[in-house]
């Protein structure tokens, strides 16, 4: 029997566990609960009782208060999460950057341990709100080394894990308006955010602006390798030109003429690969380049490349779809130009620092072979050199 209201808990309350996901669920039949491991984002989530969502679009800005009797723990309590995992039909969003998905999985393995022996006809589901790669498979396989015996049969039979396609854009909100509410989000307004129904487990939710398909993965990919790609391109060659916001990348005339190239690379293998009619892509094109121009969204670049081991990698936002671009015929000019680019980035985060002291020590080419896995004779190897 499905409880008069359902939980969701938000691993993360960031800006989009907060500003997206938990404004998707702010429902009277939902109850949405954070937990986050910055004990004073928790307090002062549960003192304020609420808190405001500012959605820029291009038309404007609309402000929306999210207060639908939400609470947070931090993440170290565990009596009060060893609870939330006893309830039925239990949904779980994990909203981090990816580079925490290990440490998610050592606070969540105990918990699901936890359900398998009490609660062990229960299922759950699970819904990854992370940008990277395949982040279901990440995560079952990182779960899968913390579980044993009856908890992994467990886990294998009764926790249903999807990605999710969702284009998001959620910059930190500007400081006039942080002075004087410090819980304040500010983000794209973006209107759905779509999960694979076949991967759950749980009776799907039903909600105005989650939308239930049968293959979550081919969108994933598609955004990850037009949006999430577009931020990288535009970090990596915005910075060498001095500039400073994703409004000011999309505004330059030359960085805008290699991201157009590269959206177009891009749709040709998504297109090739999965079966997206090119009228369709072009479209797309057109979408994600308006997304780029919301006036009111201009994102930091250098935050936008950070963890160049992770973005820089041979499936990821830029190696991804030149890989699908040259095995479908067509050289990857623009893509491969960013690549190299991505290699010179400066930052401190230490995806960043390894792939920078690979340079240093052992030479570009060695560090693209390293990280990327991209060798002579491939496609887009030698473009990344000789252009």
């Amino acid at each position: 029997m499905i409880p008069l209201k359902r939980t969701i808990l938000i691993w993360g309350a960031g800006r989009i566990g907060r500003g997206f996901v938990a404004d998707i669920f702010d429902r009277p039949d939902w109850q949405t609960v954070f937990a986050d491991i910055d004990s004073a984002l928790v307090d002062d989530l549960n003192r304020a009782k609420k808190y405001t969502i500012h959605k820029a679009t291009k038309d404007g800005i609309d402000v929306a208060t999210v207060e639908n009797g939400f609470f947070a723990l931090h993440t170290d309590d565990t009596n009060a999460l060893k609870e939330i995992f006893l309830q039925e039909n239990l949904l779980l969003d994990i909203a981090v950057h990816a580079p925490k998905l290990p440490e998610v999985a050592d606070q969540i393995a105990p918990l699901i341990e936890h359900r398998a022996k009490n609660a062990p006809n229960l299922p759950m589901d699970i819904m990854m709100n992370v940008n990277m790669a395949s982040p279901d498979e990440r995560f079952a396989s990182l779960l899968e080394e913390r579980l044993t015996g009856d908890t992994l049969s467990y886990f294998k039979e009764n926790v249903g894990i999807t990605g999710i396609f969702a284009m998001c854009i959620s910059p930190v909100a500007p400081e006039s308006i942080l002075k004087n509410d410090p819980l304040a989000l500010w983000n794209n307004g973006f209107h759905e955010q779509a999960i694979d129904k076949n991967r759950l487990k749980c009776t799907p939710p039903i909600l105005p602006r989650l939308r239930l398909t049968d293959d979550v993965a081919k969108e994933e990919t598609r955004k990850l390798y037009t949006l999430n790609m577009a931020h990288a391109l535009i970090c990596y060659l915005g910075l060498k030109k001095g500039l400073e916001t994703s409004f000011d990348a999309v505004s330059d005339r030359e960085t805008r003429e290699t991201l157009l190239s590269a959206l177009s690379e891009a749709s040709f293998g998504l297109s090739h690969e999965y079966g997206f009619s090119m009228e369709e892509m072009d479209a797309w094109q057109k979408t994600i380049v308006s997304l780029l121009e919301n006036p009111y969204i201009k994102d930091n670049l250098k935050r936008l490349g950070a963890d160049t081991r992770r973005k820089l990698g041979p499936y990821d936002r830029l190696v991804g779809p030149a890989r699908l671009c040259a095995k479908h015929g067509r050289r990857p000019h623009a893509l491969s130009k960013a690549i190299r680019a991505g290699f010179d980035y400066e930052n401190e985060d230490e995806g960043t620092q390894a792939v920078r002291e690979c340079v240093k020590a052992c030479g570009i080419i060695k560090a693209v072979e390293t990280f990327s896995n991209l060798l002579p004779g491939d496609g887009i190897y030698d473009l990344i050199f000789h252009q």
